[in-house]
């Protein structure tokens, strides 16, 4: 009986070893040096554990991975940089970005946007977002928004089409869309093509039946945010931003 139970007990053994051995594994990527991990393969559900040590004096970090990961991020005078996160049902890439501390940021809340129509400095600037649909053969969905959330910017890219055909492209037909982290230095960057711009309240009607683009600022005005429609200073302005989005968007 003894003999039988032990069997049974290995047998057991043997099949959760095949199945754990079994259950498929998704690729861990980083994009920067510095980065270490046990392993470059785990399985859902799996706790990670990566370390990143590669770290050089005056300089400031940003870590961050896809946005349905929750991570915990510490800091420890063995190990450098701590994360700890569970594995997602996908791959999933762990990015740094890094500045000199030293370098001089303007201070945004004291800067005048330069926009007509906005009378708050740069740093009340919260949203913008940019709208083209244009509804018809090889129809085209193009949005992309810059925001700030809990002092992140943020930048926000989605595409649709419809290809040799008629209608109008839904969520159904996404082709690709993202999230950028930004820093400061892209954000300003940002908030350059908008100067000598010109924002004006929003007219509902000049949506009718046209296909945009479409743009709306957003600015903390004492304590309320008002909403305005934007326009470009000149045409050049307008197709740089767009190249500048582009640029963004095709960020890995």
């Amino acid at each position: 009986m003894r003999r039988t139970a032990f069997l049974i007990m290995i047998v057991a053994l043997v099949m959760l070893s095949l199945s754990a051995c079994g259950k498929q594994k998704y690729k861990l990527s980083f994009d920067g040096y510095g980065f270490e991990s046990g392993k470059t393969e785990y399985a859902a559900g799996e706790s990670v554990t990566v370390y990143y040590d590669f770290i050089a004096t005056d300089t400031d970090y940003r870590f961050f991975i896809d946005d349905d990961i929750s991570m915990e991020q510490r800091y420890d005078d063995k190990h450098g940089y701590v994360f700890t996160f569970r594995m997602p049902e996908h791959d999933a890439t762990l990015h740094v970005e890094s500045h000199n501390s030293m370098l001089y940021v303007p201070p945004l809340d004291h800067m005048d946007a330069g926009i007509k129509g906005v009378s708050a400095p740069l740093g009340d600037i919260t949203d913008f977002i940019y709208t083209y649909d244009w509804v018809g053969y090889n129809a085209l969905y193009q949005r992309y928004r810059f925001t700030v959330e809990d002092g992140a910017y943020l930048f926000y890219h989605e595409t649709r089409k419809i290809e040799n055909d008629y209608g109008w492209a839904s969520e159904a037909d996404i082709a690709s869309s993202g999230t950028v982290f930004l820093s400061v230095y892209d954000w300003m960057d940002f908030l350059d093509y908008l100067t000598d711009g010109t924002a004006a309240e929003p007219v509902e009607s000049l949506e009718d039946g046209d296909s945009g683009p479409w743009m709306y600022l957003s600015f903390r005005s004492g304590n309320t945010v008002e909403r305005k429609e934007f326009f470009f200073a000149s045409p050049d302005r307008w197709l740089a931003f767009e190249a500048y989005c582009q640029s963004l968007a095709q960020d890995p």
